[in-house]
């Protein structure tokens, strides 16, 4: 695989059918999507009929889950982006940005968002960048991510909302912060007096944070902390409504 960021068009998956079993078993992919190995010739787009692709990157380094939670869909909507063209360091930053909402017991609020990251491109991919003058609401962020093009597995696009396209590069890319605009400035300052690191999280941590909303170490491991309406649903499945 030629090296950079501007190679989508030849990457291709390197991922074997015993690590894709792994991986579905310790993110619980859904079995109903029909999570399925590329073949040795497929890139990343265009994508086979009815599935999409989806970078193990985005579960074990980004830390999001399928079903994905509802703020991520809403920023890749407003940016008008398809979730496998962002990078995994764009994804983290919306987690991290959502977990550090939940922690101060706020909803994410996209226009907070923006305020701290603008949305560019990186080679191929696209990304989420810390806006030059203004703090950051995180710390300690890994700066590399060795391999992360070359593990991708096909799931079924039905777990991804119907207006989720794909986005060409003679788009318009005009997503800057008019005179008019408006964020929680409480908010922001919050996240910015309680920073924390960008890191992988223990999944009770990523269910306790509503990112995700499949347990999958079975009835009998639990975590330790959960809310008391966990303790009545065990399952959340792909089709319901919290995780769309």
């Amino acid at each position: 695989m030629a090296p950079g960021k501007d190679n989508m068009s030849e990457s291709v998956s390197l991922l074997t059918q015993r690590q894709l079993n792994k991986f579905i078993r310790e993110y619980n992919i859904p079995s109903d999507l029909d999570p399925v190995l590329p073949s040795k010739d497929e890139t990343v787009y265009p994508f086979r009929r009815g599935k999409f692709p989806l970078y193990t990157r985005v579960c074990n380094f980004a830390n999001y889950r399928v079903p994905f939670s509802r703020f991520l869909i809403r920023v890749l909507q407003f940016f008008r982006v398809h979730i496998s063209q962002v990078n995994p360091f764009g994804l983290s930053r919306v987690n991290h940005f959502e977990i550090s909402c939940r922690a101060l017991d706020q909803k994410p609020d996209l226009n907070v968002f923006r305020y701290f990251y603008e949305f560019i491109t990186a080679g191929d991919w696209y990304t989420f960048a810390h806006r030059k003058g203004i703090p950051s609401p995180s710390s300690d962020e890994r700066s590399s991510l060795k391999n992360w093009k070359d593990n991708f597995l096909w799931l079924d696009d039905r777990c991804l909302l119907d207006d989720m396209r794909w986005r060409f590069k003679d788009q318009t890319m005009s997503f800057d912060l008019g005179e008019d605009f408006v964020f929680n400035r409480d908010l922001a300052r919050s996240l910015i007096e309680h920073k924390s690191p960008i890191r992988p999280l223990h999944e009770h941590f990523l269910l306790l944070s509503r990112v995700c909303f499949r347990w999958s170490q079975g009835d009998r491991v639990w975590p330790v902390i959960r809310r008391k309406r966990d303790r009545k649903y065990h399952y959340v499945s792909p089709g319901r409504s919290e995780g769309s």
